[in-house]
């Protein structure tokens, strides 16, 4: 099984029911920055939206398991979807209530080809945010690629300004290194 089979009933999903998403995590890193391995797919989607998200997985048969946080977790919600097939080493898990995630997201999303199929991908300086969000030296190691390899397509400006408080310190050293 492909990222592109597992992507394809998704994405249209997605579309059919007007949920708007984005794909995060190591796949966006490979989309801006460095390719490194994972079986993780990790979409982010609005709060809003989980309502519907999980009516739009359950109509279309596909099962799914919904994780709430609790009140020191950094992420509020996640809905896992299992893999369909023996064979799938993927694991697809949407997430919602990100804290400190940048406002306006999906609406700077950028529509990138991954494994021939077009999907929204969040954009490089969104990406790098949520790395530095994450704090492990595998996701800031992520955000040093993506500086590295967009170099001066990255809007500076737009990350400096997103940035919440609890990470400027880390935005700052990479800006720096980088």
């Amino acid at each position: 099984m492909t990222l592109r089979d597992v992507l394809l009933p998704i994405d249209g999903i997605m579309k059919r029911h007007g949920i708007r998403y984005a794909v995060i995590g190591g796949y966006a890193v490979a989309a801006w920055g460095e390719v490194r391995a994972t079986r993780d797919v990790d979409l982010l989607c609005s709060a809003k939206d989980l309502v519907n998200l999980k009516l739009a997985l359950s109509q279309s048969g596909l099962d799914f398991v919904h994780r709430i946080g609790d009140a020191d977790d950094p992420i509020s919600d996640v809905v896992r979807i299992p893999a369909r097939c023996e064979t799938s080493t993927y694991e697809v898990d949407f997430l919602a209530g990100i804290k400190g995630a940048p406002t306006d997201l999906l609406d700077r999303a950028r529509s990138i080809l991954l494994d021939d199929l077009e999907v929204p991908v969040a954009s490089p300086e969104d990406t790098i945010i949520l790395k530095m969000l994450g704090g492990s030296a595998r996701d800031l190691e992520d955000a040093r690629s993506i500086l590295r390899i967009q170099g001066e397509k990255i809007d500076l400006e737009l990350l400096r300004r997103m940035c919440p408080e609890s990470i400027r310190q880390t935005c700052r050293s990479l800006l720096l290194a980088g």
